[in-house]
């Protein structure tokens, strides 16, 4: 196994040695990319440069927005639409009334509470049937069928 060797390092700079190939790490992109034109241009034999990464200085805000644009298109909540935004609420937190009150405290704004429950009940109602017949089990803890009797 052949040893690292540091050949120099300093706040700016470090080089290392492995064998026959050398490392350099330089906080300045700029000098690094000066360094590598200046080795390509030397009239005498110079190691090739296998790899150099440009900075990474983050991304922009229009390319965050296209990642997030295209992660919400992948999500595609189903369940999202026009109308009530109650209703939205309501899927949100079916099967997790413990969470209600956190939710409705980020809303910002008065939220009907018996509205988001019956919310609760058509779309436990609705969706039982559909479990059934594709092999699922809405009597499962925290289920579709737990959420009906909790409204007991």
């Amino acid at each position: 196994m052949e040893e690292v060797e540091v050949v120099v390092a300093h706040n700016e700079r470090a080089t290392l040695r492995v064998g026959d190939v050398f490392l350099k790490i330089d906080a300045d992109q700029g000098r690094t990319d000066v360094e590598v034109e200046a080795m390509a241009m030397a009239p005498v034999p110079t190691p090739e440069v296998l790899w150099r990464k440009p900075p990474w200085p983050g991304m922009s805000p229009g390319e965050i927005a296209s990642e997030l644009d295209g992660e919400c298109e992948w999500l595609d909540w189903s369940e999202a639409g026009q109308g009530d935004a109650l209703y939205d609420l309501a899927i949100l937190t079916l099967g997790h009334q413990e969470h209600l009150g956190d939710v409705v405290a980020g809303y910002g704004t008065d939220v009907d509470l018996d509205v988001i429950r019956a919310w609760w009940s058509l779309r436990s109602l609705q969706a039982a049937r559909w479990l059934i017949e594709h092999g699922f089990d809405p009597s499962s803890p925290g289920c579709e069928f737990d959420v009906l009797r909790s409204r007991l």
